[in-house]
């Protein structure tokens, strides 16, 4: 960010000031009659939150102890401005948020075999319109334990074995103000206060996005409790997304848009497994194993956008021409950007003249986040007072784009550029009107970079998808903590301590990993991003640093 000398220093400040109350309510009634055990619970929420914003930005800033660079006349004052629509009256941007919930619950279980449960929740929101205002959404879940049930499967082998399923549903809202448009004061046009309609559409029909998710799986103990397992599906459908300020055609009087017209589905299975290889009085070892595998798809998206074009999210667009994307049947954790031209076979388009790969200038898919599966390995040594547990994180396939890469590529400092000097041939076909035949003429024009630079160039030469590096894997030494519980006998004289202990971790010791950049667990942006947010996007992102502690810890 940068200002002309003739601006004599800017500030910009923003406050904000935030008010918020809720209140919960529940109350909860139990009764067991013979074998039958039944729970009711009925509960009330209401919470009002109030956000107060004000913005002001100026230049020529005043320095009473420099009065030859800037004036001390209060009428030489520069450029002021406020840049919320209420700040020009002296008053805070205010949104006010305000919902009320009645929910209640009732389960009931038979002999501690079989346990069912139904919640309901009603809501009301402010934020909608008030014939979409008041919506509800149910939930149950149905669990048995099928070992007791069926006493003649369990032995030595199968301890225990539980069976699960659910199926729940909850709503998501929309940012306050979002169904309504309003007047907002325009002065670029006119030096006297003009009025008129922002570039905001708001949505006058909006309604709650729902999410409905179903579950089941299964839990069982083997081998005396030697071996645990959990296995579980789940399948997550989001319905009447809402998409907040979208661009459609600018023929509907607005840039931007609200509303109710994504739809995703989430599916994935996750199980663990405990092993207890050795249950000694003075030494033992545990092993725990947690496997992830999620898929997703892009089911509907706003019809204003075609076919081809991907409803990006604008925080991960942070270098070049890449971004989180999302296109119609494809994965949520699709990364979009400039690709190489290709025929009807898939080969590499090269010009006839120049010899250089042509960049196919449209946002289409380059890559897939989506790593196929993860597991976590933790490990748990104990021998008298000693213990030893580390935590081994392995993760198998997805892409990374490289943006650092792609950055020092583009002004000459990355290794792609060390044989810049050296003649190479492209490999590809020339668009010569052939390419698509049945004999495409086969490139043999010889390039060399150092003497001519669009082969390094996004546009030209090296699109973004020549950084997008595939299949990445890693297996990283998360953490490992080596610890020694002090004997009673040398602190049972401090009554207040029950038990005394020293500790040394360290953590991302060991990497191992085909990504070559500095890490490729990276992201292009905060935890706070809307969406999927810019994981497996690597610009200007430092390594993991290996940290160690040395600590002290005491129970009471």
């Amino acid at each position: 960010y940068l200002l002309s000398a003739s601006t004599r220093g800017a500030l910009s400040d923003y406050f904000i000031k935030y008010k918020g109350y809720n209140q919960t309510i529940t109350a909860t009634a139990t009764k067991q009659v013979k074998k039958f055990n039944f729970r009711l619970m009925v509960g009330s929420m209401w919470q009002d939150y109030e956000t107060d914003a004000y913005s002001v930005y100026g230049t020529q800033l005043k320095d009473s102890a420099n009065r030859y660079y800037h004036s001390g006349d209060s009428s030489n004052i520069g450029l002021v401005g406020s840049r919320l629509a209420q700040n020009y009256f002296g008053l805070p941007n205010m949104t006010i948020n305000r919902q009320i919930a009645y929910f209640g619950e009732f389960s009931v279980s038979y002999n501690n075999l079989v346990y069912l449960s139904y919640t309901e929740r009603f809501e009301s929101s402010s934020v909608f319109p008030k014939e979409n205002r008041n919506y509800n959404y149910p939930g149950f879940s149905l669990s048995a334990i099928l070992s007791d049930i069926v006493p003649s499967i369990k032995g030595k082998f199968l301890n225990y074995l539980k069976l699960r399923a659910s199926r729940a549903q909850t709503a998501r809202t929309a940012p306050p103000y979002s169904n309504q448009a309003v007047f907002v004061n325009n002065y670029a046009s006119s030096p006297i206060p003009v009025y008129s309609y922002g570039y905001t559409n708001n949505n006058p029909n909006l309604q709650p996005e729902m999410q409905k998710t179903f579950e089941t799986g299964l839990e069982a103990r083997l081998l005396n409790d030697r071996i645990s397992f959990e296995a579980s599906y789940y399948n997550t459908h989001n319905l009447n997304q809402i998409s907040v300020q979208y661009r459609a055609s600018y023929a509907t009087g607005y840039i931007l848009n609200t509303q109710n017209a994504a739809e995703t589905r989430n599916q994935g299975i996750e199980a663990t497994l405990g092993i207890n290889p050795i249950r000694k009085k003075d030494f033992s070892w545990d092993i725990n194993f947690n496997f992830n595998h999620m898929w997703s798809n892009v089911i509907g998206l706003p019809a204003s956008l075609g076919p081809t074009t991907d409803y990006y999210i604008s925080d991960t667009w942070v270098y070049a021409n890449v971004r989180g994307g999302l296109l119609r049947n494809h994965s949520t954790t699709l990364l979009t950007g400039f690709d190489y031209a290709r025929n009807n076979n898939g080969q590499i388009l090269i010009n006839a003249t120049t010899g250089l790969p042509i960049v196919n200038q449209k946002f289409v898919p380059i890559g897939d986040r989506n790593p196929k599966f993860m597991l976590g390995t933790l490990n748990n040594f104990r021998y008298k007072n000693w213990t030893l547990n580390f935590l081994w994180d392995l993760k198998v396939g997805g892409d990374v784009w490289n943006g650092t890469e792609e950055y020092l590529t583009y002004i000459g400092k990355s290794d792609m550029t060390k044989d810049r000097m050296t003649a190479r041939v492209v490999k590809g076909v020339l668009k010569d009107g052939n390419e698509n035949s049945a004999n495409p003429t086969v490139n043999t024009i010889s390039v060399t970079p150092f003497a001519n630079n669009n082969y390094y160039s996004e546009t030209l030469g090296m699109p973004d998808a020549a950084f997008i590096q595939k299949n990445i894997n890693y297996l990283r030494l998360r953490d490992i903590t080596l610890s020694y519980n002090l004997p009673q006998n040398l602190i049972h004289k401090i009554r207040v301590v029950k038990s005394l202990s020293i500790f040394f971790t360290g953590n991302d010791l060991v990497l191992i990993t085909n990504y070559r950049g500095a890490d490729p667990s990276v992201s292009a942006n905060t935890a706070g991003s809307m969406g999927i947010s810019g994981f497996g996007m690597d610009y200007g992102n430092v390594a993991t640093p290996v940290s160690y502690n040395f600590g002290l810890r005491a129970n009471f």
